[in-house]
């Protein structure tokens, strides 16, 4: 071996260390190092011959095995192979090139390499570039293409969850009343739990304290989770519970109001890439605000604006899904007393002060049922309540009535009907109301004139 190491001495001086990258010559059969050149020595921070017929796993690969990926096998006189590969040694990546010497009976393999890092670097920069891209261009055709906007939804979410090698993506609503973040929209992986419940099971307090810190807009911030919150609190407790251990968090903005935000946990991968969070949010504010304005909509057309009470249009709708499925419905039919006297007398302000108690009474006992179908007048209809429970309910409310509904003088009629049969229930009711009706004014009538008998006394 004493005349290779002169061999590879001497090769060196022509042309080794001369070599702009890294050269080596290693046995093909016995794995002994021959020659590193100066460039390679100095990567493995070597200043003597001390490596000679050590084996060129150990020396350069840091193992005590040959490694898998060795070329020995492959490698024939008539060609070189060319191929590469990270040194984990060095932490560089090379281009290489290996050739077999025939020298004295010895087979050599004489490698060169070329540093590559800087352009594996600026590869993997392309391909994520091109991987965020493939992500937005996907959002925009999902969001094209699907007419469910919340499968649209979560479809990008999937694609955020998908570029960023996480494990879950949400987007939480802010329900300022209550003070609580709900997850409306959520993707997992198949393997992992989605946690609907990730955020909502904060205390109050705590969870504002969390949110006070993501102030600024179109920012993504990236939580890790034992460095910015405190270990002790709930919050903490309940994402380390869930195995979460980092969370990328963008607050989410519409007309300047804070609706919420979008979280992604246990991110691996593209974390240099934030901003396709912030892309993608675009997106998703684009259908909060439709889904808004629709809402909006939908609510002027089915909500009486002045009691907050359904309308004649959701009333006729409903009347047609009762019609349609035959199912068994309460009714009552009301009509306000003197509403058009109050109007002419104290003027349309105390009129509609009367209609809004009169529903905030009625609201105690039907709820969300009612329908205002006229100026003065309201259809109350209880879907899927047996009979006997309607007609308990219309009593406590004729007793109450009686007790306290000075304040909304009304008269009413009331029929439960079967087997869809809604126009017949409410001729009935209408025609029960108008009797009772009639008997309120003759009383009426009556008490006024016996107090117009008493005055002339």
């Amino acid at each position: 071996m004493g005349r290779l190491t002169s061999y590879g001495t001497q090769f060196s001086k022509i042309v080794l260390d001369s070599f702009d990258g890294i050269a080596y010559l290693a046995d093909i059969d016995t794995y002994e190092l021959v020659y590193i050149n100066k460039q390679l020595k100095e990567l493995l921070n070597i200043a003597d011959e001390s490596y000679v017929s050590q084996k060129c796993f150990e020396v350069l690969q840091g193992r005590n095995a040959p490694c898998e990926f060795c070329t020995n096998a492959r490698l024939t006189a008539d060609k070189p192979l060319v191929w590469d590969r990270f040194y984990h040694s060095i932490k560089r990546h090379f281009e290489l090139k290996d050739s077999v010497i025939e020298f004295e009976g010895h087979r050599l393999r004489l490698e060169f390499g070329v540093d590559i890092s800087h352009i594996k670097c600026l590869m993997d920069e392309m391909r994520q570039k091109i991987s965020v891209e493939q992500v937005l261009v996907k959002c925009a055709s999902t969001l094209c293409n699907i007419d469910d906007m919340d499968f649209a939804i979560t479809q990008i979410l999937e694609s955020v969850v998908e570029v960023f090698k996480a494990d879950r993506a949400y987007l939480f609503e802010y329900k300022e009343a209550n003070q609580e973040l709900i997850a409306s929209y959520f993707y997992a992986k198949p393997e992992v739990k989605p946690f609907k419940d990730i955020l909502s099971v904060a205390v109050k307090k705590e969870l504002q304290e969390w949110l006070s810190g993501f102030k600024e807009k179109d920012k993504v911030y990236y939580q890790v989770l034992d460095r910015d919150l405190n270990r002790d609190a709930e919050l903490y407790k309940a994402l380390k519970d869930r195995s979460i251990d980092t969370m990328l968090v963008l607050p989410v903005y519409v007309n300047n109001r804070f609706e919420g935000l979008i979280g992604v946990d246990n991110v691996t991968y593209n974390t240099d890439q934030l901003q396709v969070l912030s892309s993608v949010a675009m997106f998703i504010l684009d259908h909060l605000r439709k889904r808004k304005l629709i809402e909006r909509l939908d609510y002027l057309s089915n909500i009486d604006e002045l009691t907050g009470v359904y309308n004649r249009n959701k009333y006729i709708s409903v009347l047609g899904e009762i019609k349609k499925s035959g199912e068994s419905v309460g009714i009552i039919y009301i009509d306000l007393n003197g509403l058009k006297r109050v109007n002419d007398e104290a003027g349309h302000e105390q009129g509609d002060l009367l209609l809004r108690n009169t529903t905030a009474f009625l609201t105690r006992y039907f709820g969300r049922s009612i329908y205002r179908i006229g100026g003065d007048e309201f259809v109350v209809l209880l879907r899927a309540l047996p009979e006997q429970t309607f007609l308990g309910l219309v009593q406590e409310f004729k007793c109450d009535l009686k007790q306290h509904g000075a304040a909304c003088d009304l008269s009413y009629g009331e029929e439960y009907c079967r087997g869809g049969d809604a126009d017949w229930g409410i001729k009935r009711a209408d025609e029960l109301m108008l009797a009772r009706k009639r008997r309120y004014y003759e009383q009426k009538a009556l008490a006024f004139s016996a107090a117009e008998g008493q005055n002339m006394q």
